[in-house]
């Protein structure tokens, strides 16, 4: 009788935990209709810069600017990249891009001209 109750105990314990990654992994894939194609970003109240607007083509990451904006860092880690990191690219002509795989989040911070920082803003690419 004793074993009977570990092994129900048991295969409950592992539906249980198999039922919540199910919803982790589900929670993740979904899309997430509350992003549109314009993000606004800032950093307290002296960086105000709007991106015009961010597209996936051909496994890059492309954003369009407005003027004012001179770098563009994309990564899968939310931290705030450093002033001199290697993540960071120059903008020209108002244009950016960065290679990326399809179905994975990423993150965006934009740089100005006075080398301010923005918050990041999510981007969630899809075929």
């Amino acid at each position: 009788m004793k074993n009977n109750n570990i092994t129900s105990f048991i295969v409950f314990s592992g539906l249980f935990v198999l039922c919540v990654f199910t919803v982790v992994i589900v929670y993740n894939l979904l899309p997430d209709n509350k992003e549109s194609n314009s993000y606004y970003v800032k950093v307290d109240e002296e960086l105000r810069e709007k991106i015009q607007s961010v597209y996936v083509e051909n496994d890059n990451l492309n954003i369009k600017t407005y003027d004012g904006i001179v770098e563009f860092c994309v990564k899968s880690t939310k931290t705030l990249p450093e002033p001199n990191s290697l993540c960071w690219k120059k903008i020209e002509n108002n244009s950016g891009s960065s290679s990326i795989y399809q179905h994975k989040k990423y993150y965006l911070w934009i740089k100005d001209v006075n080398g301010k920082i923005s918050n990041s803003t999510s981007i969630n690419p899809r075929d």
